[in-house]
């Protein structure tokens, strides 16, 4: 009997189902030409928003080759917004420093590091971080003039004075690194929406 009960226990454990997918988000990105969708793939799931405006349809859509999602306009891509990087379970976030750089999202030297971030409240077991500037590439960003936009100092998937771009990890699924891109003005998703599954 024992062991009838403890095999049912296993079964059910095994069984049991990936993270919950949240609530639909109750704000819009623009109320009335906005619908919530939610979105999965690569082992995550998103609320995304398709939006219907006067400069074309934006919704973002799963990019297996990423893999993760792009933001669409008209169908046509504009870019990463989620991507996944697989690490090994017991290692840093460091760990992925070497695909940025081999995919060309981030400089390819030893003056781009992660760094904690305080990006917003999440629970426990999620980190976040930034890539951030160090040594020379510190010191051109600082010297740039008071009235000039800067460049990221450490590319696309760097920290920015435009925009949010983050790495996300969690405890639960020590073997996955998430990049999230909410840009300057938003990119049709709730990040706090983010499941990993």
């Amino acid at each position: 009997m024992r062991n009838l009960v403890l095999a049912a226990f296993c079964l059910t454990v095994m069984a049991a189902p990936a993270a919950a997918q949240p609530p639909m988000p109750t704000h819009s990105t623009v109320p009335g030409k906005c619908q919530w969708q939610w979105l999965t793939g690569a082992g995550i799931g998103i609320w995304a928003e398709r939006c219907d405006l006067d400069t074309g349809v934006w919704t973002p859509r799963f990019a297996p080759d990423l893999p993760g999602f792009v933001l669409t306009v008209d169908g046509e891509d504009e870019g990463a917004i989620l991507q996944v990087f697989d690490k090994p379970a017991d290692a840093d976030i460091a760990a992925i420093l070497p695909a940025l750089r081999a995919g060309g999202y981030i400089p390819d030297d030893n003056e781009c590091i992660f760094a904690p971030a305080a990006i917003r409240a999440a629970p426990r077991t999620i980190a976040f971080y930034e890539i951030r500037p160090t040594g020379s590439r510190l010191a051109a960003f600082e010297a740039t003039p008071e009235d000039e936009v800067p460049e990221p100092p450490c590319g696309d998937y760097g920290w920015s004075t435009h925009g949010v771009r983050y790495f996300m990890t969690d405890q639960r699924f020590p073997g996955r690194v998430v990049y999230v891109d909410i840009g300057q003005d938003g990119t049709m998703f709730d990040d706090t929406t983010i499941t990993l599954e």
